[in-house]
């Protein structure tokens, strides 16, 4: 006698299988869609009390919620199982037909007369979260090229994510749009993982950092200043103009702001010969913050990719003695 967790359809009916676990006799493995017509289908299954009970009770023995007993929304329930099914963490496996043999909903069609279904639409899915909270991450501005030349502007949601449907097959190269960044409302990406299935997704309930604006994903280098350079020179060693540079720093350009923070972050003390500050090695921080563009490369369609990102730059600790 074994028992394992159940989902009904009329008079079709499953039982759910670890990947460990072996196929009763009289059984049958099924394979499932993938995607979001998984997630449709679970869907469905979900209106019915006793397949949604069964389908949170395998997402908290079976998902990165073990141990927890929290309700979870219904979508959250659905897209979990998706995850575990898709990543062949669970299988499906139909029941022996009590009636007249019914071709399981779940199962892929074989060939032989039966009418070819419409193919699904192709998805991207991308997710931004802080790589040491997991908090998702809001109004962050991204450009996606994708292998049909086309290109989607976009920015993450309350739960820091960006949903692409109706993508061509291939790869999707992940850039970041600069315009109007500043060192205030950057990130940095820390690292970017496969599958969604392979990484620690971020913890549900926790809702985005909220955001007024845009933010943006840069790789920003610390430039430490030496003797007789300048904002020119800065600014146009790495292709910058004196304003881009400043805007990025301070978000001014303005004279008077720019000669204060000058001397208040930079720590510039020493002045030219027509008047305009000049860098020293003795500058204290002597630091300049200089932005690049981001760019991932080829992730994968039909995928959900989870993008982890820091504050630039990391908050400095000071040691005081008195």
């Amino acid at each position: 006698m074994f028992l394992h967790p159940c989902l009904k359809d009329g008079l079709r009916e499953y039982i759910v299988l670890a990947l460990h676990e072996g196929l009763p006799n009289g059984y049958t493995l099924v394979t499932p869609a993938r995607g979001w017509a998984l997630e449709r289908r679970l869907r469905q299954f979900a209106q019915d009390s006793s397949n949604q009970r069964t389908l949170q009770s395998l997402v908290y023995i079976h998902g990165h919620r073990s141990g927890m007993r929290a309700p979870l929304p219904v979508d959250e329930v659905v897209r979990q199982a998706a995850l575990l099914l898709d990543s062949g963490v669970l299988r499906l496996a139909q029941a022996p037909p009590r009636e007249a043999a019914v071709s399981p909903s779940f199962s892929v069609p074989q060939p032989g007369g039966v009418p070819v279904p419409v193919e699904e639409p192709v998805w991207l899915r991308l997710q931004v979260v802080d790589d040491t909270t997991d908090v998702p991450i809001a109004g962050i501005q991204l450009r996606i090229q994708l292998d049909d030349r086309s290109e989607h502007q976009a920015r993450t949601d309350s739960e820091g994510r960006i949903d692409l449907k109706g993508v061509p097959k291939g790869g999707a190269h992940v850039l970041s749009d600069l315009e109007g960044a500043t060192l205030d409302n950057t990130l940095a990406l820390v690292r970017t993982g496969g599958p969604w299935s392979q990484q620690k997704p971020a913890k549900r309930g926790q809702r985005a950092r909220g955001a007024s604006g845009p933010r943006f994903l840069a790789r920003v280098t610390q430039h430490r200043v030496i003797d007789g350079e300048t904002l020119e020179s800065v600014a146009e060693m790495y292709g910058l103009t004196v304003e881009e540079l400043t805007r990025f720093n301070w978000n001014t350009t303005d004279a008077a702001d720019i000669e204060r923070h000058l001397i208040l972050d930079v720590g510039c003390t020493r002045k030219g010969s027509r008047g305009q500050y000049v860098f020293t090695r003795e500058d204290d921080p002597g630091i300049l913050y200089v932005p690049r563009p981001e760019a991932i490369p080829r992730l994968p369609v039909e995928h959900s990719h989870i993008l982890r990102v820091k504050r630039v730059p990391e908050p400095r600790h000071f040691l005081f003695s008195l």
